[in-house]
């Protein structure tokens, strides 16, 4: 089985979400240094001793310093833990899709939504009543599967499953580019009922999603050239009879 350690754990997150986990501490150390400031600066007024504040200014920055660090350590193992427990349902969830390769590629934070066609009202209003038409979910990428989780109070549920193979296809709101707003449309086919089913996948991270896509389409094209190399293998180990002498038997008597 697949280990991992804290920093493979670290590479996994994306680094969109590093950096606003990052922002978050520093506004953290940020408000801690302005309230000291303010709290110095007070005392100074009351006790007429501009000392006090000129000293907290020049400190400040070891406030801050000293608050982003203490918020830093508290928000990176939690996300940490976080991303390792996603980790572990989505291949949990790609080894009953039937994915041979669990080595998890790709995992971030997004939104999915189901598409309805115009005939299908029925089924559009049982995923409005059941809250399932649109979900936050967990989106991961294997070499061969795509898994989408969504957390409810008992556990967790595949909200989308699908191997990476010709029977899925992936459209892009931009082209292939990286802008804000970006989103990405699945087209599905179940291989079970043979039903056709389509999503629509945001995420805050839309460089995330960029990837996504990349990703799927290079995973694509790689099991395209694979099946093509198994094919013409078999087909050279086929012996094919060219004349009528092939065919010659030999007795022993």
């Amino acid at each position: 089985m697949q280990s991992i350690d804290n920093s493979e754990a670290w590479k996994q997150i994306p680094p969109e979400e590093k950096l606003e986990i990052m922002s978050r501490a520093h506004a953290t150390g940020f408000f801690a240094a302005v309230v000291a400031v303010v709290v110095c600066s007070t005392i100074a007024l009351a006790l007429k001793i501009s000392t006090i504040m000129w000293a907290s200014i020049v400190l400040s920055p070891l406030v801050f310093q000293f608050a982003s660090g203490k918020a830093w350590k508290g928000l990176k193992p939690r996300i940490m833990l976080e991303y390792l427990a996603a980790r572990s349902v989505v291949r949990r969830f790609a080894f009953a899709e039937g994915a041979k390769d669990l080595h998890l590629n790709l995992i971030f934070r997004g939104k999915l939504e189901n598409i309805f066609e115009n005939d299908a009202i029925q089924e559009a209003l049982e995923a409005v009543v059941s809250r399932t038409k649109e979900a936050s979910v967990w989106i991961a990428l294997f070499p061969d599967a795509l898994i989408m989780i969504t957390e409810r109070p008992g556990g967790a549920v595949l909200a989308m499953g699908h191997l990476v193979n010709d029977k899925l296809t992936i459209q892009s709101s931009d082209n292939g580019n990286y802008t804000n707003g970006k989103e990405l449309t699945i087209v599905a086919k179940d291989r079970k009922a043979g039903a056709v089913k389509k999503y629509k996948i945001t995420s805050r991270h839309p460089g995330a999603l960029a990837v996504l896509e990349k990703r799927i389409l290079q995973f694509q094209e790689e099991s395209k050239q694979r099946m093509a190399r198994e094919v013409a293998a078999i087909t050279n180990t086929v012996d094919v009879p060219t004349d009528d002498n092939d065919f010659v038997t030999h007795s022993s008597f």
